[in-house]
């Protein structure tokens, strides 16, 4: 079996739009959209969030995925 891992970056300081990982769309947050399709593809043996927001954390947390704390800068 191979291992498959899925990295889902979702930086909080966006350049042209604030947030915009963590905007609404259809009542769940883009990331979630995203963190979705991957757990339903089920090709991946781990899904991982890169994250530097506390919404974010609370994301993984909430989808049982794992979570990389990376700095702000």
């Amino acid at each position: 079996m191979k291992n498959n891992i899925a990295i889902i970056p979702a930086r909080r300081g966006s350049k042209r739009l604030k947030n915009k990982n963590f905007l609404k769309y259809k009542n769940k947050h883009i990331i979630e959209h995203t963190i979705i399709s991957a757990i339903k593809s089920k090709i991946f043996n781990k899904i991982i969030l890169s994250t530097d927001s506390n919404l974010g954390k609370k994301i993984a947390k909430k989808y049982k995925i794992d979570l990389h704390w990376r700095p702000g800068k």
